[in-house]
């Protein structure tokens, strides 16, 4: 039994491929070593003739699981992790027993550490909705999703169940930015959005050391202002600089910059997360943490030169932001562009990486536009190969772009005839089932729920390359607003931190989906008491079992 183990610093996701078919096998137990203690990983969801009670879980050698990859969220932060895979083996479910011989080997241990590569940390929240734990912790029925209540736990700075949704990226981000108050450090920000009691009340804490260029949102007339309460609570009391570009463009940009102790620019915070209430806690965000003097002094650099824009976009600004700055953080090559670009610059760097993915492409995207886009490139990629060395091209998008008044063809057949390509939407559970509670997919009068705008390629290579940040990855990012994209190569425990993280999403949403879409009878009912479930995935030549061999690595 082969079995890899991959994390990213809060969830454990493990891969395993035994040697073959295994007669009489209901699936397989999970177990964990966790700081010492042997544990059974505990499931959900049951057979399909028994009955559960709501909520209820069972160990894995009871209700054995039925394909070979799961991700571990009982993990946590710190832990120390080791894990076991046992077939559970028997005539029916009532006389399973562990087959030991079949059994793996303990992996190597790991420890769930967000210092995934030197100097570089990688950071998640836990903000999609459409889940079980959710609609548990809330209170949903199958009359009232309790939109009201999520509202009342987001906006309230203590709430527990809000600092389980931001999980590590909002626990890291209020921490730096308490410890840089206190110790009386300089920071500068350049934000899109600015709508959390917490983030500002952490702000007004730096007094005039919080440098911030704050931009106006995403609006539709000029002179509208989507972060006014925000604008007007902080204006006298941090360094507070506006950039008033939408509806014409969009300052898009949500980095931090910290300063050590000398006040010279040393860390880096960017990626995805909007600095709001939702962009915490309702969709599914990644940020950076990167520590090197370099690189900070270049987003330095970038906020001096948005503050002197004020309102407007000049040449030179677009002339500056199209040349790529390079550094190294630790070890990994980097690359780190701005935009507006001249001729999309950005882009075509962006591009030459898909187009030269060898083995695979994972990715997560909110919006990129429906042409000359990254995703556009990604599918032109998979129906541009040979058939033979197919590649895995994986990733969940949050609106669908084939609906558009240029529709994307996101779900042709043409895009996996010689590529494992597969990508899902959003979706929830509509109504309850025998083993499932409704659930919310996202909050009225909201857009986002894979708020992520990240691209993995070939992630278990020698050179994996990750592209992340605030970049929407269309030509609309690259020509006309705010943003930064970063580009880091050669890491590969922040490469499989990202693999982890693109993985949760793609299969919380996966079943869904195509639940989603499916005719009632086709639905899946629970786990099989037989072992024929096995063939689907374990089928020569097929892409179930490419799949599996990608992830164990064979």
């Amino acid at each position: 039994m082969q079995v890899k183990v991959h994390h990213n610093g809060d969830d454990a996701f493990i891969a395993w491929k035994p040697e073959g078919f295994i007669k009489d096998c209901r699936g397989f137990a999970l177990m964990r070593r966790r700081n010492g203690v042997e544990e059974v990983v505990s499931t959900w969801v049951g057979f399909a003739d028994e009955k559960q009670k709501d909520g209820e879980r069972r160990a894995s050698t009871n209700w054995p699981i039925q394909k070979y990859q799961w991700t571990d969220y009982m993990a946590h932060p710190g832990d120390r992790l080791q894990y076991r895979v046992v077939p559970m083996v028997g005539p029916d479910r009532k006389n399973l027993r562990a087959d030991s011989d079949d059994a793996s080997e303990w992996t190597d241990a790991i420890v769930l550490d967000h210092e995934v590569s030197p100097k570089i940390e990688a950071y998640f929240n836990r903000g999609i909705v459409a889940s079980q734990w959710v609609s548990r912790r809330l209170g949903i029925t199958a009359d009232d999703l309790k939109t009201k209540k999520l509202r009342k736990v987001i906006e309230t700075p203590d709430d527990p169940f809000r600092a389980y949704l931001m999980g590590p990226l909002g626990e890291r981000l209020f921490a730096l930015l308490a410890q840089a108050a206190s110790e009386k450090r300089d920071v500068y920000a350049a934000l899109y959005e600015l709508d959390d009691e917490a983030l500002e009340t952490a702000l007004e804490k730096f007094r005039k050391r919080a440098h911030v260029v704050l931009a106006n949102g995403s609006v539709k007339k000029k002179g509208e202002d989507q972060n006014a309460a925000a604008r007007e609570r902080l204006a006298a009391k941090i360094d507070l600089h506006d950039r008033m570009v939408s509806p014409r463009a969009l300052g898009h940009n949500k980095f931090l910059v910290i300063c050590d102790a000398e006040q010279k620019p040393r860390w880096v915070w960017t990626g995805s997360q909007n600095w709001t209430q939702t962009g915490l806690c309702t969709q599914a965000n990644n940020s950076l943490l990167l520590d090197d003097f370099e690189l900070a002094r270049e987003y330095r650099k970038q906020w001096d030169l948005l503050k002197d824009a004020g309102d407007q976009t000049p040449q030179t600004l677009k002339d500056e932001n199209s040349r790529p700055r390079a550094t190294k953080v630790g070890p990994a090559p980097t690359r780190l562009w701005f935009t507006p670009t001249v001729g999309q610059v950005d882009l075509e760097e962006a591009r030459a990486i898909v187009q030269g993915a060898q083995q695979a492409v994972l990715f997560l995207m909110f919006n990129p536009g429906p042409a000359d886009t990254l995703l556009n490139e990604i599918i032109d990629t998979a129906r541009a190969g040979d058939g033979e060395h197919r590649l895995y091209i994986k990733g969940v998008i949050n609106q669908d772009p084939s609906t558009t008044a240029h529709p994307v063809e996101l779900f042709d057949q043409a895009n996996s005839q010689k590529a494992d390509f597969d990508v899902v939407l959003p979706a929830a559970i509509d109504a309850p089932t025998k083993w499932f509670r409704r659930e919310l997919k996202k909050l009225p009068d909201t857009f986002a729920m894979v708020h992520s705008k990240v691209v993995l390629v070939d992630p278990f290579s020698d050179h994996p390359v990750l592209l992340t940040g605030s970049h929407n990855l269309g030509p609309k990012a690259s020509g006309i607003n705010d943003e930064n994209l970063l580009i880091v190569r050669d890491a590969p425990g922040l490469a499989s931190a990202y693999a982890t993280n693109i993985m949760s999403i793609y299969n919380q949403y996966r079943w869904r989906f195509r639940r989603a879409v499916q005719k009632p009878s086709k639905q899946w009912k629970g786990l099989e008491d037989g072992d024929s479930w096995q063939k689907g995935y374990l089928k020569p030549g097929g892409a179930a079992l490419r799949e599996i061999d990608f992830w164990v690595g064979a």
